[in-house]
């Protein structure tokens, strides 16, 4: 099912992380991210040993390290009011 599309088209469809346009790995990256940044609380074990089935350790630790210093970033713009929601682009990340 190769289809030529773009990050944008990636980065749309992260609304949805069962688009077709995600493969296995991508989508586990994508239940992380979700999980870390909206209730990482909620991560269970069997959450853990399904990543683990798509990374290796030192990948998750990559993945995990990136989504802190993003998420943690992004809680400081806005605690500082230093941002505009309009401000970078058209596509909220």
């Amino acid at each position: 099912m190769a289809q030529n599309l773009g990050i944008d088209d990636k980065i749309e469809a992260t609304w949805d992380p069962q688009d077709p346009i995600f493969d296995e790995r991508e989508r586990a990256a994508l239940e992380m991210a979700t999980l870390f940044t909206e209730d990482y609380r909620s991560v269970t074990d069997e959450h853990v040993q399904h990543w683990r089935q798509h990374f290796s350790v030192e990948e998750l630790v990559e993945l995990g390290t990136f989504m802190a210093l993003a998420d943690g970033f992004g809680k400081l713009v806005e605690l500082l009011g230093l941002g505009e929601g309009d401000q970078a682009c058209a596509v909220e990340i």
